[in-house]
């Protein structure tokens, strides 16, 4: 068995056996293969798809490079959930914290940016001092005494999975549905989630782009869950504009406490559903009711204190966190009204700021980042101020391109 061999076969658009996956993809972990062919074998993956056989074989591989954790002893059900990819998408930030407020426990293996979408792990990096690799008993301790803990993927937890994800970022191959597939659920599993609302972004600031492929990609995670025996459920969400008004790592944080202090926006109303749907499917309870405790959750004050506590117990110190003191101020150049904000647009102009990364060797500037101080609809004055942009230096260059994603009519 040869990786060349391997590579033509999928590009012939062949399936691969369990054996052919297994050794192409180990043997990357373990560095016996080099970048160059497992980009080739998942840009032939990317065009050509793969079959549910094939796409089961590799989630557990996946699993099966590292250890898996089991949380019953914390709970019998334990939460999970996790987005696609979007812009301004801190979600994680402000649902972790009203679950643990309604008593639930999540257990949360979280990811860094893919593509122009900013990770989770890479907004909580963004607060000095926070642990993103604690250790099993940490992460364990966590969960059964505040009822949230976020981990990043280690050597330990998933690591083949950590490699590909990494490789994909950087080699147009995030869009597979697949590769996205066996990524998602080999995490929820190995983790040990019990029951797992994943969050499908469809736009154009998403991986996925069109609603077919939403849905598609929805039934293939509902069927690994069910091959493990998990509870699955998915939701579909619009991704053609930003989620929030911050779009950078540190600004997100920022903005999710905003959240959590009872800032209504559209990342509040994501925040709710997500976290009724998943006291709904833990305990039964009436979706209508679920979004009224989690609302409650909010403005009583107790999901801001599980994020505190959250942050505090994995190292994190919030008075230190910062964001880029070179603001630079973006106006509009006529009266108007805000037709649209295009997710892609912005996230573009956020990467470019240094947001996220571009190659495998790129450093992330977590205190630069974007801050839309308009929505669509708003009716604006000349000069008056769309966005700021938090910048590294004040002498970058910016054209009416880097602009264009605000509509105005």
């Amino acid at each position: 068995m040869n990786m060349l061999d391997i590579i033509i076969r999928k590009k012939n658009k062949e399936a691969l056996s369990y054996d052919e996956l297994k050794y192409a993809f180990n043997n990357y972990l373990s560095g016996k293969i080099p970048d160059y062919q497992m980009s080739a074998l998942l840009m032939a993956i990317t065009i050509n798809g793969m079959n549910m056989s094939e796409t089961l074989a590799l989630t557990n591989i996946f699993i099966r490079s590292g250890e898996t954790y089991d949380l019953s002893s914390i709970a019998p059900h334990v939460v999970d959930k996790h987005s696609t990819g979007g812009v301004g998408d801190s979600t994680t930030l402000v649902v972790g914290p009203i679950c643990a407020a309604l008593g639930l426990k999540m257990a949360k293996m979280s990811g860094r940016g893919l593509g122009l979408t900013g990770g989770t792990i890479d907004k909580v990096e963004s607060i000095p001092g926070f642990i993103v690799n604690e250790s099993k008993e940490e992460f364990f301790e966590q969960v059964r005494k505040n009822g949230f803990a976020l981990s990043s993927q280690s050597d330990n937890l998933v690591p083949l999975d950590k490699v590909i994800y990494a490789l994909r970022d950087v080699t147009g191959t995030t869009e597979s549905i697949p590769l996205i597939a066996s990524s998602i659920m080999s995490k929820k599993i190995a983790l040990g989630a019990t029951d797992i609302l994943i969050d499908i972004k469809v736009g154009s600031g998403a991986l996925l782009h069109t609603k077919e492929e939403a849905e598609i990609l929805s039934k293939w995670l509902i069927d690994i869950g069910d091959a493990y025996h998990r509870k699955v459920e998915t939701i579909l969400s619009d991704m053609n504009e930003p989620l929030s008004f911050a779009i950078g790592n540190a600004l997100e944080v920022k903005e999710a406490i905003n959240v959590l202090n009872g800032k209504r926006s559209p990342l509040f109303d994501t925040a709710v559903e997500i976290a009724a749907r998943l006291l709904t499917m833990v305990e039964g309870t009436d979706e209508k009711k679920a979004q009224e405790l989690a609302i409650q959750a909010i403005d009583s004050g107790a999901a801001l204190t599980c994020f505190n506590d959250f942050v505090t117990a994995q190292g994190g110190d919030l008075s230190k966190l910062k964001v880029s003191d070179k603001v630079i101020k973006v106006k509009a150049k006529k009266d108007g009204i805000i037709e649209s904000i295009d997710a892609l647009g912005a996230a573009k102009l956020a990467a470019k700021l240094g947001a996220t990364k571009k190659t495998l060797d790129d450093k992330i500037d977590y205190g630069v980042g974007i801050l839309l101080k308009v929505k669509k609809g708003d009716h604006i004055k000349k000069n008056d101020v769309l966005m700021e942009l938090y910048v590294k230096n004040y002498n970058e260059e910016f054209h009416n391109g880097d602009f264009a994603f605000i509509e105005i009519v």
